[in-house]
């Protein structure tokens, strides 16, 4: 009787934890298998398989300006907010001066506004400087999005750190930056590869601010598909979607096996 009684507080207990699951894993799955269907239209579950939108994908001209514009924007902008993610990460995570708070609550700020008003806000300086819709404002569009969450993750990183140390090496005759070369900056690695990770996933499926600043020559995969999804909802947005998600699922599925990044994430 006690055995069964714990065995069904165990069932009830999964089920909100189940629900949450599909929920979050259920509209993936409509997408990746569309990408597959032999039909015109958008529709789960398929009436037949066949791989020919991939094939489409890979011969509109539309289609591989975005993937060059997006694969470029991610080359561009992960290195330099890897660099400053890193540099603000380590500051607000490690360092000890007086409004190390202030600065942090000023790094992270942008997380919490949302993305219409950050577009808005961006749209507004970057016009008066004449630089809507060129790849400048596109780059330090990206930067904004992403920066909040490198440093976040780089300051976990850099607060795991044993201070004594850094303070080690600096008894040895290091100098400051010899030392954080040397000493903090490799052990702060899975932290910054999970920055240049989670740069490159939020940079690659921005959307929101991208619009404000994008110009005709400049339109990511994620605004095509917004532009696209405007008029109609064909299987060829499903096979992008699905290559953008299995890049990301490959590469947290690599960094996670060899450095363990998730317990950063």
């Amino acid at each position: 009787m006690a055995d069964a009684r714990s065995t069904s507080r165990r069932v009830l207990a999964a089920v909100p934890l189940v629900l949450v699951c599909a929920f979050l894993v259920f509209p993936l799955l409509i997408v990746v298998l569309s990408s597959f269907s032999d039909r015109n239209s958008f529709r789960f579950p398929p009436d037949g398989w066949s791989l020919r939108w991939y094939g489409q994908v890979f011969e509109n001209a539309q289609w591989l300006q975005s993937l060059s514009v997006s694969a470029q924007l991610v080359l561009i902008v992960v290195p330099l907010v890897v660099i400053l993610g890193t540099l603000g990460g380590y500051a607000v995570g490690a360092g000890e001066f007086p409004g190390r708070r202030v600065l942090a609550l000023i790094f992270l700020a942008p997380i919490a506004v949302p993305a219409v008003m950050l577009g808005l806000a961006l749209l507004h300086q970057l016009q008066g400087a004449g630089l809507v819709g060129t790849p400048v404002a596109l780059v330090l569009a990206h930067l904004l999005v992403t920066f909040p969450f490198c440093v976040r993750v780089a300051a976990v990183s850099a607060a795991g750190i044993d201070p004594r140390l850094n303070r080690a090496a600096r008894s040895l005759g290091a100098s400051p930056l010899r030392a954080f070369l040397t000493v903090t900056l490799p052990l702060m690695r899975p932290g910054i590869l999970a920055a240049a990770f989670l740069g490159a996933v939020i940079s690659l499926g921005e959307v929101a601010v991208s619009v404000f600043v994008a110009g005709a020559s400049g339109v990511t995969v994620p605004v095509r598909v917004y532009s696209a999804v405007q008029v109609q909802l064909e299987p060829t947005i499903a096979a992008v979607s699905t290559l953008l998600l299995a890049a990301s699922v490959l590469v947290i599925a690599l960094l996670d096996r060899f450095l363990n990044v998730s317990r950063l994430l």
